[in-house]
């Protein structure tokens, strides 16, 4: 049979007691097989002592990290349904668009449009499309997109191309947003279509501005 030995040191002159907690339930305290201190919550562990797979860690739990950065939430809607215009302003997608809620005035919305574009090419005469992201919350459309100008060369072909646009937007409010693709006809004699040729997909991402 093993043994326990408590022994003391000559050294100090403090008492160590051991306290049993109040309870009517018997435990047994099973001592580690190998030399080392008992932790206590007053002690320092070296990271080098760590050792082994740490348990998976929820996100949603974490408190107290400064610094900001992190995503507090993703919303992303894809679509198939092809919109149309032969406008030279600004159309606002009815179905490229996507609503966020941000939990913080200090959040910061990353948005992510990958828009697929088309125009018929009309006989030699030069084609001009542009593309943008907007918050349709917002009347003032100054320094609030991101904009891109196609230019197609005619001679009767199919001019089609798939566009990713990104944007870092501060909305500085708690109140829902709503982000779009905008796009208009701005030369040639056919229409310009969104999502004709494949799916078009906005992403908005809520990044912790703290």
């Amino acid at each position: 049979m093993s043994k326990v030995k408590i022994e003391g040191n000559a050294s100090g002159t403090g008492t160590l007691t051991i306290s049993a907690p109040n309870t009517n339930v018997d435990r047994t305290l099973t001592l580690p097989d190998g030399a080392g201190e008992i932790l206590t919550d007053a002690s320092t562990l070296s990271s080098s002592n760590l050792s082994g797979a740490l348990p998976a860690i929820d996100g949603s739990a974490l408190t107290g990290l400064s610094g900001g950065g992190k995503v507090l939430q993703v919303v992303s809607v894809t679509t198939s349904i092809e919109e149309s215009t032969t406008s030279s302003s600004f159309q606002t997608s009815s179905h490229c668009q996507a609503n966020i809620t941000p939990s913080a005035t200090t959040s910061k919305i990353l948005v992510i449009a990958n828009v697929q574009h088309y125009q018929a090419g009309s006989g030699g005469v030069d084609n001009e499309m542009h593309l943008r992201l907007i918050e349709t919350n917002s009347s003032d459309t100054t320094g609030i997109q991101v904009e891109r100008t196609y230019g197609y060369s005619g001679y009767g072909v199919l001019h089609q191309g798939e566009t990713t646009l990104t944007w870092l937007h501060s909305p500085s409010t708690t109140s829902q947003r709503t982000y779009a693709v905008q796009w208009k006809y701005q030369s040639g004699t056919t229409p310009v279509r969104i999502q004709d040729t494949g799916d078009g997909t906005i992403t908005l991402l809520e990044i912790d501005g703290s």
